[in-house]
């Protein structure tokens, strides 16, 4: 080839983000405009749930797990495991399993990890236990002392009713200092016998539907019972087509709040954990 040709090399574009870097984002969330009720207790008041919580305290062996060139020729059946730990029958560990004992009436109350982030996840457990009148407090380091006593780092603690008597007492004495708010939701509880007698009205109220075809396009098939009252009422404007609205006016109900917009951003100086 005549003459020597020179690899021509793309231009970097601008505002572009290397690797490695974390591009800062800005996201519109939908939030609740009601404020969460959060009892973060003292340091004095969460000594006093502690020192009660080690009296229930299990034996935690100890299992020093073995390093990979022992075991890496044992199958993996015979390989080994960490013994079960005992559980106490008293105590609910998760936050699962808080919130199905609360909706069977099953549990008396509830510690929650006060550094628990995001507190979005918690916000079904903690209507629950508003509306069933379920005491609960939030307990600094609740992980680290349900790892030390009993095992398991969990963020929400609960415990069963007719157990563990002494850890409830305390509980409710401390959460008697946070005065929940007043419930939203009116629970009624509806007896066996109660059940039973609804069933039954289910069962012997059915009725035989049957189809109604239209005669003229001009008539309706269904006429109800209200529509001839209206036909009746004297009208004020004679003449005109109106809606015609009662003297009262409709009161509003204020039970229901707008939900609200928040804008959240990233961090992008994020320290990400090797």
């Amino acid at each position: 080839m005549e003459g020597s040709s020179e690899a021509t090399t793309l231009q970097k574009k601008k505002n572009t983000v290397s690797k490695g870097k974390i591009k800062k984002s800005l996201k519109n969330v939908l939030c609740r405009p009601d404020q969460l009720f959060w009892p973060e207790i003292t340091e004095n008041e969460g000594k006093r749930i502690e020192s009660v919580l080690k009296n229930h305290s299990i034996v935690i062996p100890v299992f020093q797990k073995p390093h990979w060139k022992e075991i890496k020729n044992v199958p993996k059946e015979k390989r080994p495991k960490p013994p079960k730990l005992k559980k106490n029958e008293g105590l609910l560990l998760g936050i699962r399993e808080c919130t199905d004992s609360i909706q069977n009436g099953s549990c008396s109350g509830i510690v929650l990890e006060a550094k628990l982030n995001p507190r979005l996840i918690v916000h079904p457990l903690l209507d629950l236990c508003i509306n069933r009148q379920v005491p609960y407090v939030c307990l600094p380091d609740l992980k680290k002392i349900s790892a030390t006593y009993f095992g398991v780092p969990t963020s929400c603690l609960g415990i069963k009713s007719d157990h563990l008597l002494d850890v409830k007492n305390e509980i409710v004495k401390i959460a008697n200092n946070y005065p929940q708010p007043k419930p939203t939701v009116e629970i009624k509880q509806v007896n066996k016998a109660e059940k039973i007698e609804l069933n039954k009205m289910d069962i012997t109220e059915n009725t035989t539907f049957t189809f109604l075809f239209r005669k003229r396009k001009n008539k309706r098939v269904f006429v109800p019972s209200s529509q001839d009252k209206e036909e009746n009422a004297t009208k004020k404007f004679i003449g005109q087509d109106f809606i015609e609205f009662s003297g009262k006016e409709e009161e509003r109900s204020r039970t229901y709040m707008k939900m609200i917009v928040k804008r959240i951003t990233n961090n992008p100086a994020r320290v990400k954990k090797k």
